[in-house]
């Protein structure tokens, strides 16, 4: 029995050891695309005044940083990256190909974790203040309604009047292994 407890011991360790290594990779890939984006804004010239037109660069390549995506009253901030497979999803947000890249072009869809970067959206409430932070400039949306689907439902992407903005990630916020549906944040542009 003693044996039997020693390879418990060596596998929680094993265990904790990934889990602790995958969280410090996240976190430096975050910290290095953070100071890649507040690079190019620094950059940028400075824009005349009237709407933002482009919200990211049209030549994106998959794991390009897009931006940082941000909600002050959840105390959420996530650099988003192009792409949403699970090497893109392990270190930030993930810009959902085939959805939106600059505002008045559709519905910009961007995905993450329910159990890492987007754990806070399950206290989101309509009219909360989302900004995304690009190289070409910062947006705001509001939003407007939340919905849970079933993974099948990838209308919610559709781009619809008022809706500019929608936020993806797994639900139930509880559950262990592969979540059954999809919780969904619809937001639009006010600025």
């Amino acid at each position: 029995m003693p044996r039997a407890g020693g390879v418990l011991i060596a596998g929680g360790a094993a265990v904790l050891a990934l889990h602790y290594y995958g969280f410090l990779h996240s976190h430096t890939v975050q910290k290095k695309a953070l100071q890649w984006l507040d690079t190019k804004e620094a950059a940028r010239p400075a824009l005349p005044a009237g709407p933002l037109t482009s919200i990211v660069p049209r030549d994106l390549r998959h794991g390009d940083v897009v931006g940082e995506l941000s909600i002050p009253r959840l105390h959420l901030s996530v650099m988003v990256f192009e792409g949403d497979d699970a090497g893109v999803l392990n270190v930030g947000a993930g810009h959902i190909p085939g959805t939106g890249l600059a505002a008045g072009e559709g519905n910009i869809g961007i995905a993450a974790h329910r159990d890492t970067f987007f754990r806070p959206l399950r206290g989101i409430h309509a009219s909360d203040l989302i900004t995304l932070r690009t190289p070409s400039g910062t947006s705001q949306f509001a939003v407007t309604e939340t919905e849970i689907v079933r993974p099948s439902q990838v209308e919610v992407l559709a781009p619809v009047p008022g809706r500019n903005l929608t936020l993806v990630t797994c639900y139930p916020f509880a559950w262990a292994g592969h979540a059954p549906q999809r919780f969904i944040v619809h937001a639009k542009k006010i600025g």
